[in-house]
């Protein structure tokens, strides 16, 4: 026979179960926004980076394609002629150092000057402006009409022609002779402002019969008088200072014309004594 196990009655079990919290999925929610936040705000940061970083890539890549071609331009088109043009300044800048001197320059001033006294014997020197009053608040529009128009041989004939010639050639034979005679440019340049001054300027002041034929005539002096006076006054300042420099450089090519014999040089009126050499001889 089979024994049978007394079996104890099973107790009824008690589950026990914890009690629920109230917000615990509320309280999750913040760490879980906390931990994600850092991470969208990485993302839209690389995003607003790409935005802002590729115009500038394109912008660099144009400026560079744009400096090659500038730079090409420049090496191929603009460099050879600069550089060309450089070289003519400084070959032209020895050539000035080498070969213009003052003198030189004087001369130059001295020949344009007298060119110019010679041409303004071909131009008007005075007018008389008819009616000069009334066209004062136009005159910038409408001149006053000018009559009377007389060239500068009407007041002093050839003279001054005559002075422009003689300048020409004194200032040639000075350059080329004797440089004493670039003194004559003083004298030749003051007596054209003695004419210009002494003839010309109260000559051609005087209305003459304009003054009774029509109101408000005023004789006036144009541009070729003062073209002659200022040539004139080029003349006489130029004629000593192209003597002083035409005297120094020759003295400077030629220094032993120049230099003055020392007191050693000069011979003395009272020669000393020659010494004997020889045995006097003894008194018989």
């Amino acid at each position: 026979m089979r024994l049978r196990r007394r079996q104890r009655p099973r107790s009824p079990r008690v589950t026990e179960r914890a009690p629920a919290r109230p917000n615990q999925s509320h309280a999750r929610a913040p760490e879980a926004l906390a931990r994600t936040t850092p991470s969208a705000l990485a993302d839209l940061l690389a995003i607003v980076r790409q935005v802002l970083v590729w115009p500038a890539r394109l912008w660099l890549a144009a400026a560079e394609m744009a400096g090659e071609v500038v730079l090409s331009v420049w090496e191929a088109v603009v460099l050879p002629p600069l550089e060309l043009g450089l070289r003519a300044l400084r070959a032209a800048l020895r050539f000035c150092e080498r070969q213009v001197t003052p003198a030189r320059g004087l001369a130059v001033a001295a020949l344009a000057a007298t060119i110019a006294l010679g041409a303004s014997q071909f131009s008007d020197y005075r007018a008389v402006e008819i009616g000069a009053p009334q066209y004062r608040a136009v005159e910038n529009v409408a001149p006053a009409p000018e009559a009377d128009l007389q060239s500068p041989r009407s007041a002093h004939g050839v003279a001054m022609f005559a002075i422009a010639v003689a300048a020409l050639f004194v200032t040639a034979f000075a350059l080329a002779r004797n440089w004493r005679l670039a003194r004559l440019l003083t004298v030749l340049g003051m007596a054209a402002i003695l004419i210009c001054l002494l003839v010309d300027a109260p000559q051609g002041l005087r209305e003459g019969s304009f003054a009774i034929r029509y109101e408000g005539a005023k004789a006036i002096l144009l541009a070729g008088f003062w073209a002659q006076l200022w040539s004139a006054v080029t003349l006489a300042v130029v004629g000593p200072l192209l003597a002083a420099q035409l005297r120094s450089e020759r003295a400077a090519r030629h220094p032993h014309q120049t230099r003055r014999p020392g007191r050693s040089a000069v011979a003395s009126p009272f020669p000393a004594p020659q010494r004997s050499s020889g045995v006097e001889g003894a008194a018989t």
